[in-house]
């Protein structure tokens, strides 16, 4: 009679039960956790904000990519208290030299305005920053009108020089990490922090919650200076 030992891989089926226990614990304590309430809180890289249309002197509002994270919507029923999560970046970003950060929007804005002079680019880099000032970032909440927007080279008060300098300051040290969608949906983070109210006002509209705040007109396509959809 042919006997044959069979030997059993007992080390392998036993990492194998260990893992198949880890991936149903995990999916348990999940379950868990959506019937109590307390599921993982979402984060988004995305920001709501005004971009120009093609004639050169309108907006619409555009979901920009942007390089700080915050807490996606948390739909809590309150539109305004979810829109200022959204919206409204706190702490301070990798990338924000010395004291700079989100919390202290006055310091902030002069911190970033005094990089419009001091940083010098190259010809390659000056043609980027002119580029963002010129054809991309709009100074929306501030100069122009609803069918006449002003773009934030054209803009002299501190929060378009903050964002001139932001751009110097983030090209210069960051221009071969990010694109110039992020570096405008970046500004745009500060600019929230500079006129919340306008900010506000556009993620809500966007949203379809624009009776929880007012809307003005502040330089955007459409009916009443809102942005154009």
């Amino acid at each position: 009679m042919d006997r044959r030992i069979v030997i059993i891989p007992i080390q392998r089926i036993f990492v194998f039960t260990l893992a198949g226990v880890f991936l149903i614990n995990q999916l348990l304590m999940a379950q868990v956790s959506a019937a109590m309430g307390m599921t993982q809180p979402r984060s988004t890289y995305t920001i709501i904000a005004p971009k120009i249309n093609s004639d050169g002197k309108t907006t619409s509002l555009f979901e920009w990519p942007t390089i700080t994270q915050v807490l996606a919507n948390p739909n809590s029923g309150n539109a305004l208290a979810d829109a200022k999560v959204v919206m409204i970046a706190t702490g301070k970003p990798f990338y924000a030299p010395d004291d700079v950060a989100f919390d202290d929007p006055i310091n902030a804005q002069k911190k970033w305005g005094a990089f419009e002079t001091s940083i010098k680019l190259s010809t390659e880099q000056e043609a980027r920053y002119q580029k963002l000032i010129s054809t991309m970032m709009t100074c929306s909440y501030c100069c122009g009108g609803p069918n006449n927007v002003t773009m934030n080279k054209n803009c002299g008060c501190a929060h378009a020089k903050a964002v001139r300098g932001f751009y110097r300051f983030m090209i210069q040290n960051y221009g071969d990490k990010y694109s110039d969608e992020q570096l405008v949906g970046e500004s745009h983070r500060w600019y929230a922090l500079w006129y919340p109210k306008g900010m506000l006002e556009d993620y809500l509209l966007a949203t379809g919650n624009d009776s929880a705040l007012p809307h003005e007109s502040h330089g955007g396509a459409g009916s009443d200076g809102r942005h154009g959809l």
